[in-house]
């Protein structure tokens, strides 16, 4: 029956991309969704719980084509936390995993590209000629920089079976490098983040979101998940120093951190929910500078900031503490200090002076020229076709 309706997986090259709750901007959905322009790809994108749903049983339910070559599939979890039989659940889970994937193909696919240290039990079992890790942060460490327990040796069980890694800054790779079991010779390839050229064109002109009208200027952007990476003690001070900026946070939060921008910024402190990838642009181009103003630990410092790239796309005027990956743009990016109130209010003093200069403009969307997902999603085909 899946063989029937998913002819499409017959073609030369055939990949899985587990992509787990990534969102529209994530390297595993962006590079699946090209790739899927020239091969067959099946993304592998939630898990549904058998507790809280448990009717998506049927296979039938739980998978999409979105196009004649790109098909979409959630994966039905049975809870495995009851005691005694949690073993038998855990075993019953992957083999149902391996048998609905398998199923869904019609055949074994040529690449398999893994997203999480936890699925190493499933390495191999779909008979693909390349597994790859896909490793988009440094899991193996929470937002803050602090070791989460057990997921150095579930990655370190990973990597000592998939055949690369692929990863987005070279101290992820290094972090990698070191964690490769019984000096096993992995290839692991650096392939940092890239931005939708299709969604962020500066050329265009675009409306001022509503929710922005009310706000004054002139404004800085934070868009993206809004957590403790964000480097709040700079904040708190650059407020102080420049009181007439307007901070407008977008994207995901952690919980206290709606309360921990109204007690640093009070009126001058806007969060807004998180908006679609194609309303993005309106609020670059909205505002008046953009800003990665991350602390500086193990897991940003292995991090490649994808809205850094989308906000170079767009033109805009960009502050960033120093992150490895950002380094390349060199003075396109205004340059700030972890913790230090001066350093941004000195780099939001230069972005402001610069945000009409056209000469300055075409200078940031350039340094990101080649940084399109288009071009990152044939790269990636080269460096796991060529394994």
């Amino acid at each position: 029956m899946f063989e029937e309706k998913n002819s499409s997986f017959h073609s030369a090259v055939s990949w899985v991309f587990f992509a787990m709750e990534a969102n529209a901007s994530c390297i595993r959905r962006t590079v699946a969704e090209r790739l899927s322009e020239k091969d067959s790809v099946l993304l592998v994108e939630r898990f549904l719980s058998g507790l809280r749903q448990p009717t998506s049983l049927r296979l039938a339910k739980r998978f999409s084509a979105k196009t004649d070559t790109l098909t979409s599939y959630s994966y039905f979890h049975t809870p495995e936390r009851i005691p005694l039989v949690m073993p038998l659940l855990t075993s019953l889970n992957r083999k149902r995993l391996v048998s609905e994937i398998n199923e869904l193909l019609g055949h074994p696919p040529t690449v398999v590209c893994y997203d999480s240290p936890t699925q190493y039990h499933v390495v191999g079992r779909f008979q693909e000629k390349v597994s790859v890790y896909v490793a988009v942060d440094d899991l193996t460490v929470t937002l803050t920089g602090h070791p989460i327990k057990g997921e150095i040796e579930a990655e370190k069980k990973l990597l000592s079976k998939v055949d690369l890694v692929v990863c987005v800054s070279k101290p992820l790779a290094d972090a990698i490098h070191e964690r490769i079991p019984n000096r096993r010779r992995v290839p692991v390839h650096i392939l940092p983040n890239g931005y939708n050229a299709r969604i962020f064109d500066p050329g265009l002109a675009w409306p001022e979101p509503k929710d922005l009208k009310t706000l004054p200027r002139p404004r800085l952007l934070v868009a993206g998940h809004i957590s403790d990476r964000i480097d709040w003690e700079g904040i708190r001070e650059a407020s102080c120093m420049r009181p007439e900026w307007t901070w407008v946070f977008v994207g995901p939060h952690d919980p206290g951190v709606q309360e921990k921008i109204y007690d640093i910024l009070g009126s001058r402190g806007f969060w807004h929910s998180p908006i679609p990838l194609q309303e993005v642009p309106a609020w670059i181009q909205n505002c008046d500078v953009c800003a990665v103003p991350y602390r500086l630990n193990r897991f940003t410092l292995a991090s490649s900031p994808l809205k850094a790239i989308e906000y170079l796309a767009m033109g805009s005027p960009i502050l960033s503490t120093r992150i490895p990956a950002l380094q390349p743009y060199g003075d396109v990016v205004h340059w700030v200090d972890e913790g230090c109130g001066k350093s941004y209010a000195v780099g939001l003093d230069k972005a402001l002076e610069e945000k009409a200069d056209s000469i300055r403009m075409k200078a940031r969307c350039m340094a990101v020229g080649n940084d399109s997902w288009a071009r990152k999603a044939e790269t990636f085909r080269a460096m796991v076709l060529n394994a």
